[in-house]
């Protein structure tokens, strides 16, 4: 998984895939995964529906949580794994933005379930 060595999850890659145009991206960090040393790695555990193996990401069974009722907590808190990793805590985004951004990754993979 991409996960930065300082900002941990709290970090992204935007617009740069949408350009005609090559850019010099920072090379990937050769030092320790930040997994590598995460003492119980509470994020794995965090996650209602278990969308994380520690390898791999199970995008429809996120989606289905959180289209759900009993996924409000993720639809409008945010991503419990993604907010249960100590990595990069002082950068996490703010109420609105995570809402934002769980919307918008809803929407994105179920385009006619979420209302304006």
């Amino acid at each position: 998984m991409n996960i930065h060595s300082t900002y941990g999850l709290w970090h992204a890659f935007r617009a740069a895939l949408l350009f005609p145009v090559a850019f010099d991206l920072p090379a990937p960090s050769q030092g320790p995964h930040p997994c590598e040393s995460c003492d119980g790695k509470p994020c794995l555990s965090a996650c209602p529906v278990n969308a994380f193996s520690g390898t791999s990401y199970d995008v429809p069974r996120c989606i289905d949580h959180i289209a759900s009722a009993e996924g409000t907590d993720c639809m409008t808190g945010g991503c419990l794994a993604r907010r249960a990793c100590p990595v990069g805590r002082a950068f996490a985004y703010g109420p609105a933005q995570m809402q934002f951004h769980m919307r918008a990754f809803l929407r994105a993979h179920q385009p006619s379930g979420i209302p304006e």
